[in-house]
């Protein structure tokens, strides 16, 4: 047994933690605007969609398809809830694949850091955690314009089954 998590629980967490911030985006909608300026975008908006063009990019990538442009992915919820989906089915359709070689080395050109070669399985783990990290930039945030987000973020949480 591997101590590790698999691709199949990170790429869990990554969902449940996506769907929260949606859920939360829809029930208070004035925190698309919330300034931000990581990754240079100019609110929350543009970081959410960052998040979700980056995931659906690396999963297309993984599958040897050419990549949606960045600009091509709309940035309204109903488009990154769709560019989110889009990256499910793909590395779920990968996880079940016996087959798929995760060792074998892949070529890709990157936004900010120009052309990369990197093992499928590391850019399977950037695809799945890239957003954990901008999702822990987004709740200062958040939490700093008065909105608690309501639920705890840590992976913990994921395997929790009760308290004593």
């Amino acid at each position: 047994m591997s101590a590790g998590l698999s691709g199949e629980e990170l790429l869990a967490w990554n969902d449940a933690t996506f769907v929260r911030w949606m859920e939360l985006v829809k029930r208070h909608p004035e925190i698309l605007r919330l300034p931000c300026d990581v990754y240079g975008v100019a609110d929350i908006n543009g970081l959410l969609h960052h998040i979700v063009a980056a995931e659906l990019r690396y999963a297309q990538r993984l599958c040897g398809e050419a990549e949606t442009a960045y600009e091509d992915i709309p940035a309204d919820v109903a488009g990154m809830e769709a560019a989110h989906v889009g990256m499910l089915k793909r590395v779920r359709e990968l996880l079940a694949d016996d087959t798929f070689d995760w060792e074998l080395s892949i070529s890709f050109q990157t936004r900010s850091m120009g052309s990369l070669r990197a093992s499928r399985r590391t850019v399977l783990n950037h695809t799945l955690l890239h957003g954990i990290r901008h999702y822990a930039q987004m709740v200062m945030l958040v939490r700093q314009a008065g909105i608690a987000p309501g639920w705890p973020m840590d992976y913990l949480f994921m395997g929790v089954t009760g308290r004593e």
